[in-house]
Formats: structure tokens, sequence, C-alpha cells
């Protein structure tokens, strides 16, 4: 939940580009008072996944293939916006930039400029492929293909690698600024600098909170 706190108290007063949503597994629940207080920021909803998988690849599939039919069946149902793109990410990443969602939100417009793409993110090894912490597209038919047609993906192999291949024949992107640097125990203040000085955007991949608190300090929230 700390990243949750540290997203919202990054935004001066209540964000009009993007909402927020609270996911977990069906076992778990989110926490009430960081909800609330998010809320002051973002407009928040909270999905519990009905999905049983656990563990690492399959408990992570089930929950981002519940966002998927979440979002598939609302946007349907209107009861929730058509969104341009849905940013899926995970605690263990983090922004660089304090107007990250206003980046993100420009750099997707920029990379469907010359071809829709359905996901756009830091493009990894192996594969390569698309790492998750990406933006997915909200156009009606893809949202329909991947919560219907797709739904789920074999045991043994996280979502975002096993269909690379079916996202780059749709269309992917590679963002420079949002990177993919896969368990990283800690992050240095040498680095924090370096990745303002490059003009990140998100940054992925750090097992601790050494980002949100040089972010914290750097942009005094």
């Amino acid at each position: 939940m700390a990243l949750a706190d540290y997203l919202a108290d990054l935004e001066p007063v209540k964000c009009q580009m993007a909402d927020f949503m609270f996911a977990a597994r069906f076992d778990c629940r989110p926490d009430e008072a960081t909800v609330q207080r998010v809320a002051r920021k973002f407009n928040v909803r909270t999905h519990i996944s009905r999905r049983r998988g656990i563990g690492w690849p399959d408990g992570c599939n089930d929950l981002w293939f519940s966002v998927m039919e979440w979002v598939n069946s609302m946007s349907a149902a209107k009861k929730i916006p058509q969104y341009k793109a849905i940013f899926t990410c995970e605690a263990d990443g983090a922004p660089i930039q304090r107007d990250w969602i206003a980046r993100l939100s420009s750099e997707w417009d920029r990379v469907n400029a010359p071809k829709p793409v359905c996901i756009a993110g830091a493009l990894v090894d192996p594969g390569p492929h698309i790492n998750g912490n990406a933006l997915i597209s909200g156009h009606p038919n893809f949202l329909r293909w991947i919560a219907r047609r797709t739904g789920s993906v074999r045991p043994g192999g996280g979502w975002d690698f096993v269909l690379a291949q079916d996202f780059q024949r749709i269309g992917w992107a590679d963002i420079p600024g949002v990177k993919s640097i896969y368990n990283t125990p800690t992050f240095t203040q040498e680095q924090y600098e370096g990745m303002l000085q490059q003009d990140w955007i998100w940054v992925h991949g750090g097992k601790d909170t050494s980002l949100i608190q040089m972010g914290r300090k750097r942009h005094n929230v």
C-alpha cells in the first residue's frame, strides 16, 4: 500500500486524467484506510478476483485476466468510462517523474499515432516481450479478445511472456521512459538521479521502497 499512498500524495488536487483501481486476489481484501486516503486524489474502485490461482505465475495471471474481464464487462455496460488505456502495475514499481500520468498518456498517444497498438511499455528479454507493468489498450475489440477469447494462459508462464507473439502481431510498442529492472533489491541515490536525468517515467523491479523514499524527498510529498 506504500505505492498507492505515494501515487496519491504526488497529485496536488484530485486527478482528472486517470482513475485508480485496487485489484486483490480472491483471498485478500484492499486495506480500507489506504483506499480512503487514495480516494481523496482519485476516483477509486476496488476489485476482488474470483479466480483461484495462487503463487507465481498462476496467481498473477489470474489476477491480471480478472482485471481485464472486469474492465471489459463494465465498459461494455457503460458503467465505467471507455478508457483509452489501462496501466497495470504491481507493488514493485514506482514513478520517477511527478507528472507520470500525463507523460504516460502522452506516450500512449505517440506510439499509437502511426498504427494502433495493444500494449506499450518496457520491451525486455527473454522473448522479447513487453513487461506486464504496461499500458494496455482499452479498445473494445481488444478487451473482448483478451477477456473472452483468450481468458487465460497455459500454466508455468507469465501472461506477458506467453502472449508476446500475439501482442506483437496485433501491435506493441516500447516506451523508452518505462523500464523493467527485474528483481532489484534496492536502488541507490546515484541510480535515482540518473533516472531523473534520463527522463525515465516509471521503473519496475525494485524489491524495497527506495524509489518511493527518494521520490518523496525529491518531490516534497
